[in-house]
């Protein structure tokens, strides 16, 4: 156990800590008794390596501040700066995901209060933002949709496919990069998906927030319809759409212009992700991701009538489901032997 979560229990009068298995970043979380509210979480934030300033910490408490009078996000209970320790309400179990699979007949209502977040990401909370702050200073510019790429090249098909993409993609996603490059100026939440909107009551509570920066304007909502987690029908995405070209004032082809060059760039970074955390951090929970969006960036390459790409990515796909039974079965020897 981390000396500074006994350190927080004392300190913050909890007991009988329960860790939790976490997203894809780095922080811990663990549940604990708390003695007013029942339970709350404490969140662990990696300490700064020497010589090495990690901002995320600071990152999460300044989005949260912006974000919270606008949109609801977990409450802050106790804050613990030079240890790098939060102590956050707990909102249960339940991410949208979770209450999709229980009552898919909610579907549509779930879409719409999503999309109602998108269109406030991209309305009042862009235009609101200061010029200066952290996160509009950053952007998905060239350098770091490049990095994403590689982290994909890296990760997904080098550790996960184990064989090299083809370099016509290299030079699709250079003018993908440099075009999206262009667009990014709109808050971006950087990480919308069901697994990070979690539900209380009849709202949804956005969480995971602390790495948002200026994006293209579908950058989020490819993120969470192109979903690596879930399958919106028809009818659901719809909602999602209707509420970002209502905010934006596009037209169905001008948003699709952009969403295209986000859908492909977004999935690809995303195996990228899955990837990683399949191989090389060993959590099998993000195994059913890779299929699906490889299924997502088939339908990319279909609707832009790029052949070349549909035949790939149906070819990732065999070799996916072959690594992905291998893998499955190497793990579930490795746990019985």
């Amino acid at each position: 156990m981390d000396d500074r979560l006994g350190k927080a229990l004392d300190r913050w009068a909890c007991a009988d800590p329960r860790p939790l298995s976490g997203d894809a970043g780095a922080r811990q979380y663990v549940r604990v008794a708390h003695p007013q509210l029942g339970t709350a979480l404490v969140v662990l934030y990696p300490m700064d390596e020497p010589g090495k300033n990690d901002p995320a910490y600071y990152e999460f408490r300044a989005m949260h501040a912006y974000l919270d009078p606008v949109m609801r996000v977990p409450t802050i209970i106790q804050t613990w700066d030079e240890e790098r320790l939060l102590l956050v309400e707990d909102l249960g179990d339940t991410t949208l995901e979770r209450r999709l699979i229980e009552h898919p007949e909610e579907e549509r209502i779930w879409a719409d209060r999503a999309g109602r977040l998108l269109a406030m990401l991209l309305g009042p909370l862009t235009v609101g933002a200061p010029s200066h702050s952290f996160f509009m200073a950053r952007s998905f510019d060239e350098e770091k949709l490049d990095f994403e790429w590689g982290y994909c090249q890296a990760n997904f098909f080098q550790e996960f496919l184990q064989k090299d993409p083809p370099r016509w993609i290299d030079r699709l996603m250079e003018d993908v990069h440099e075009s999206l490059a262009q667009r990014a100026q709109f808050l971006a939440h950087r990480d919308f998906h069901v697994r990070n909107l979690m539900v209380q009551g009849d709202r949804l509570v956005v969480i995971d927030f602390q790495d948002a920066r200026r994006g293209a304007a579908t950058y989020d909502l490819a993120s969470i319809y192109f979903d690596g987690y879930w399958d919106w029908s028809k009818e659901a995405g719809s909602e999602l759409l209707r509420h970002v070209r209502e905010e934006l004032g596009w037209s169905d082809a001008t948003l699709w212009e952009e969403m295209n060059l986000s859908a492909l760039q977004r999935n690809f970074k995303a195996l990228g992700t899955f990837g990683h955390q399949l191989i090389k951090l060993k959590r099998p929970q993000f195994a059913p991701a890779i299929p699906r969006t490889l299924r997502h960036l088939r339908s990319h390459f279909q609707r832009l009538n790029h052949g070349e790409g549909v035949l790939a990515a149906e070819n990732w796909m065999r070799i996916a489901e072959k690594r992905l039974l291998k893998h499955m079965g190497d793990d579930t020897a490795g746990a019985t032997s």
